[in-house]
């Protein structure tokens, strides 16, 4: 009776986290001209692996393989070798851009700048995911 419970309690388990799509403990990003914050401090976190969340009205008539996501390390890239790093698995909804932060040991504990870069017939145009810390 007991196993019975488990195994029932297992396949929930199993059965929800089927369900839930990759993205759902994502960190949403504000865009160009929203609130930045005034600290360091105040930067979100987000872990190696997980999803961030990009808003850009550009994304939303660009063709999949005309956007581009990358984390720019800014003043660090002296230090761990990279001063941009291409986020290469995404999914676009609408007008939003869901990418997997890369797991990459030498960002952990660094921030950087988030950019969404869209090409089309009418040009390149780039929405500013803000700032997030890699931990």
């Amino acid at each position: 009776m007991r196993a019975g419970i488990i195994a029932i309690a297992m396949s929930a388990i199993t059965t929800a986290a089927l369900a839930s799509p990759p993205y759902a403990n994502e960190l949403m990003l504000p865009t160009a001209g929203a609130a930045r914050a005034a600290s360091d401090a105040a930067i979100p976190s987000v872990a190696r692996g997980q999803f961030l969340g990009l808003a850009c009205a550009s994304v939303e008539r660009a063709a999949s393989d005309a956007v581009r996501v990358v984390l720019l390390t800014g003043a660090d890239a002296a230090e761990t070798g990279y001063s941009g790093v291409l986020a290469t698995e995404q999914e676009i909804s609408g007008s939003t851009v869901h990418v997997r932060v890369p797991d990459l040991p030498d960002l952990v504990q660094r921030i950087v700048s988030i950019k969404v870069y869209v090409t089309d017939a009418h040009g390149l145009k780039s929405c500013d995911g803000g700032k997030v810390r890699i931990v």
